[in-house]
């Protein structure tokens, strides 16, 4: 695949316009073909307090595109004959076996359904969650999985959770014997020579680093964003990387033609193929979870994708199998205000497909005078916004008008036995409760869920 200078124009205004519209400080973009990457670009600037631009060689944290990596690594430890994708986790983890079975049983939480999200298990570990910026220790995350909960039965819905690929590399480093860092370095870094990625900042890639942003609530003046390691669960979010590595990554996405694992080849054909390859269907059929990958449908069409959001930096990795075409952006803010499908975009206009339009949000209704108190507009560090509505007759989270970027909703609560409690359904947080916390006056102050705390910002929604 080549690019005519006229589609390389219109990427380029496309990736300047939504740098643009959303406030974005920078960001790189890359398109990907057979034999790598095949066009750049940088926009905006590094830092905000200089005039560098990014370009393909620019480092970001991918945050959970660290997951395909640590599917990679099972996947080969499972061609080597040390672990199955049925293996119950506490096979391979036996410490998982003291878990609590709150809504779903420890012998079904697999490492297929981990790979997937269809495990059950809660978002993050019970210790510390994303508003301390102290993430648990590996020994801290052993240590408190007696309190870890499996919340809805597998398979009954996805769920996604960091803690889950947390314990995944835990197999990978209790299987290959070594670290997780040194297992990926060895088995998948260094073979396909991706000299740029890595679990922590070398001195190199620190002198090409991307300054990351957060935006405050109800600011449009980005700062600069703390640097929180994942420590204990490194394995779902933790690496770094840059435009021209991830192009390495998704050309070697490309090379399912069953020929067998050496070299830079890390994993057999057949096995990168079965990577690809749905597991679970959503009921529309509009997309599907692989292993590792999400892919999604858009016309006639079939992306396999996953996207990244940590303290400061925003990615997007998507492609076409069928074409053999993919498309990496990079932004240096999370969560960005907008540009999220950018790398859909960017597709859509090489490939010529175009996604529906989405339906028009339906309006508010009445709720219940026990139900008011909890409606609103509520906010959590590091500028996480969400709705909390009455629809359809119940309690929802919805994702505020012009805040793409809303973590938990959509999504249904449902009451509990105890009133400051309230169950989710749906969405990321699906079979976790939301914990209420209340003023001195009895007024809803806001509240705790997946290790973020959301303030109360306003009394409704609608204003």
């Amino acid at each position: 695949m080549t690019l005519e200078q006229d589609t390389k124009s219109a990427v380029e205004a496309l990736a300047q316009a939504t740098r643009s519209r959303h406030g974005l400080p920078g960001l790189a973009l890359g398109i990907v073909g057979e034999e790598g990457l095949l066009w750049s670009g940088g926009f905006g600037v590094v830092c905000l307090d200089g005039t560098d631009c990014p370009d393909e060689n620019t480092v970001v944290r991918i945050a959970s595109v660290t997951k395909t990596f640590t599917t990679t690594a099972i996947l080969q430890l499972r061609d080597e004959g040390l672990l199955g994708l049925d293996d119950p986790l506490h096979q391979h983890i036996p410490e998982f076996g003291q878990a609590v079975e709150r809504g779903g049983t420890v012998e079904e939480v697999t490492l297929r359904r981990l790979l997937t999200h269809r495990a059950g298990l809660v978002t993050e570990s019970p210790v510390r969650g994303w508003g301390s910026l102290d993430f648990p220790s590996r020994e801290e995350v052993l240590e408190a999985l007696p309190r870890t909960e499996v919340v809805i039965p597998s398979d009954s819905a996805w769920k996604y959770s960091n803690l889950g690929f947390g314990l995944l590399g835990e197999v990978v480093s209790r299987l290959g014997r070594c670290s997780y860092d040194d297992y990926i370095r060895a088995n998948i870094l260094e073979p396909l020579d991706l000299e740029s990625t890595s679990l922590d900042l070398t001195e190199s890639m620190q002198q090409r680093a991307f300054c990351g942003y957060n935006l405050p609530a109800f600011q449009d003046r980005p700062e600069t964003a703390p640097y929180a390691h994942l420590n204990g669960i490194a394995a779902a979010g933790q690496l770094h990387s840059t435009v021209a590595d991830l192009a390495r990554w998704v050309a070697f996405q490309f090379r399912g033609d069953g020929g067998a694992r050496q070299g830079s080849q890390v994993l057999d054909g057949r096995t990168l193929n079965e990577m690809h390859r749905p597991q679970y269907v959503e009921p529309d059929w509009s997309a599907g979870q692989c292993l590792g990958w999400r892919a999604t449908r858009v016309g006639n069409r079939v992306y396999h994708n996953h996207g990244g959001g940590i303290h400061g930096f925003s990615t997007q990795v998507w492609f076409d199998l069928a074409s053999r075409t993919g498309a990496i952006v990079l932004m240096n803010m999370w969560p960005p205000p907008g540009g999220q499908n950018l790398a859909q975009d960017v597709l859509e206009l090489l490939l010529g497909e175009a996604a529906p339009e989405p339906p028009e949000p339906p309006g508010f209704e009445a709720a219940p005078e026990e139900l008011e108190r909890f409606l609103g507009h509520y906010c959590a560090a590091p500028g996480i916004h969400v709705h909390i509505e009455f629809r359809d007759g119940q309690l929802c989270l919805t994702g505020p008008t012009g805040r793409p970027y809303s973590l938990h909703a959509p999504a249904q609560l449902e009451p509990t036995a105890d009133a400051d409690k309230w169950l989710v359904r749906g969405g990321r947080a699906a079979g976790e409760r939301a914990a209420f916390e209340f003023d001195q006056n009895g007024e809803v102050a806001g509240y705790a869920l997946g290790g973020f705390l959301f303030r109360r910002t306003r009394e409704r929604a609608s204003e």
